[in-house]
């Protein structure tokens, strides 16, 4: 059937671009490797397994989603195809005129600076938690009841005194300081201190992405510091990244709920094919691709949706008519509305990858301009931000982050937001880190190296 020429396709356009990356050095092009990892996962394993194990809906057949939903067993083979195309696209818009890193000597801040920037680092840290701690207390939320099991309110749901999301969303900010601490040399002791807080507050928010952010954040910069990287190392880092992932999903609800007791940190208790429906974005794609076939007269926003709801998100919404902003964008009113799911149910949280986004907003024609353009894209990002240097190293991997989000979610204004709190301590420690840069030796290789 055409749908395993479609998967084999696809797994030659991300080996090709996986190919690249170790030609010019992954730690040279962070965005690239780490949105490649991403496809690879999302946009060929995930929705191959779903195909062999039978899958007919986006949302599954247990619990109350039993009989809800369409069947979409019919767009699997449609669906590989743009996927096919869309990674194609990707990889060739990065390639495309991209300049490998040839600087042999690196920047380093000089190590006279770092106790004095940690200091500096913890400082945020402490500002930006008290920010997010304070508009829940001011909220009427008591945290220490909640962490003891000992109230029915829920930090995930409850409504912010201040009308809005933009003081919790320091979170993201959060994740940035534990990053550049480890990136400063920190102490594992002071950074395991830094972290357990941090994850607390995230497990409360419900948000497991940031936990997983800051897991990855650390990893690519402990990776830079020159840990070698080999085929062992990689496996170790890799079954310990779905132990960790395993391990929060299946304890999400129980820590959030405060049943401690249920809580399990055996592997042996974890169901697997939970992790692999944690990554079924590639279903709700799918299912956007059927439910525009069977609504023809359904038009796409061109791009409303993912640009002019940036500029929407950031207005007060005082300054419009009614007083609310025009929410859900049309995206995420189709995008509903395509989960068809009984009349009286509030909207579930699915969402699409990028692609599905891509698709929502121009059609067929997104699965080839969008992702050559977005490739073109990380690749102007990279050539910007030279990972030799301190402040292109870590913007690289805080770009990195944010696009985790976008591709796993779909929805760039998201993405924005998202990219701006991570961005905050940076802008507010980056002139420091600056003029304290000295030029180190590297074991970057130039591009023009006869190895490559």
């Amino acid at each position: 059937m055409m749908i395993w020429l479609y998967a084999l396709v696809n797994a030659f356009f991300l080996l090709w671009g996986f190919r690249y990356a170790r030609r010019v050095g992954y730690r040279t092009v962070i965005p690239f490797v780490v949105s490649l990892a991403l496809l690879l996962i999302y946009c060929l394993i995930t929705p191959v397994c779903f195909y062999l194990l039978g899958r007919e809906t986006a949302t599954g057949d247990a619990g109350y989603f039993r009989f809800v939903g369409k069947r979409i067993t019919d767009y699997y083979e449609p669906g590989m195809l743009a996927y096919m195309i869309a990674n194609g696209c990707f990889v060739a818009g990065f390639r495309c005129r991209h300049k490998a890193e040839s600087i042999a000597v690196g920047l380093l801040p000089a190590p006279a600076s770092l106790p004095r920037l940690r200091w500096f680092v913890i400082g945020l840290y402490a500002v930006f938690m008290g920010v997010v701690l304070t508009d829940i207390g001011i909220s009427g939320i008591n945290v220490s009841a909640m962490l003891l099991g000992n109230s029915e309110e829920r930090l995930m749901t409850s409504q912010s005194a201040t009308n809005t999301y933009y003081f919790r969303a320091f979170a993201d900010s959060i994740i940035t300081t534990i990053i550049l601490y480890a990136y400063l040399n920190g102490s594992r002791l002071k950074l395991f201190l830094l972290i357990v807080p941090a994850f607390g507050l995230f497990a409360l928010l419900g948000f497991r992405y940031r936990m997983i952010l800051t897991v990855l954040g650390l990893v690519l910069v402990y990776f830079q510091h020159g840990t070698k990287i080999n085929k062992w190392r990689w496996a170790g880092v890799g079954l310990a990244l779905l132990y960790f992932v395993l391990a929060i999903t299946h304890n999400r609800w129980l820590f959030i709920t405060g049943a401690y007791d249920r809580m399990s940190l055996n592997p042996s208790s974890y169901s697997y094919t939970l992790l692999l429906d944690q990554t079924r974005g590639s279903l709700v794609d799918f299912n956007l691709l059927r439910y525009y076939d069977e609504n023809l007269g359904l038009t796409h926003d061109y791009g409303t949706s993912m640009f002019g709801y940036v500029i929407i998100r950031v207005i007060p919404r005082q300054l419009f008519p009614t007083g609310e902003k025009p929410y859900p964008s049309p995206f995420i009113d189709v995008l509903d509305k395509s989960l068809e799911l009984p009349s009286g149910w509030l909207r579930i949280g699915e969402a699409t990858l990028h692609y599905g986004a891509f698709y929502a907003a121009f059609g067929w024609l997104g699965f080839f301009i969008m992702p050559f353009v977005m490739g073109r894209w990380i690749s102007y990002v990279c050539g910007r931000n030279l990972s030799s240097t301190p402040l292109g190293f870590l913007k690289q991997i805080l770009f990195s982050l944010a696009l985790f989000q976008f591709i796993t979610r779909g929805y760039f204004p998201q993405f924005v937001d998202h990219f701006v709190y991570l961005s905050i301590p940076l802008w507010l420690i980056g002139n420091r880190i600056r003029e304290t840069t000295i030029a180190q030796p590297t074991n970057l290789i130039p591009a023009d190296d006869p190895v490559h």
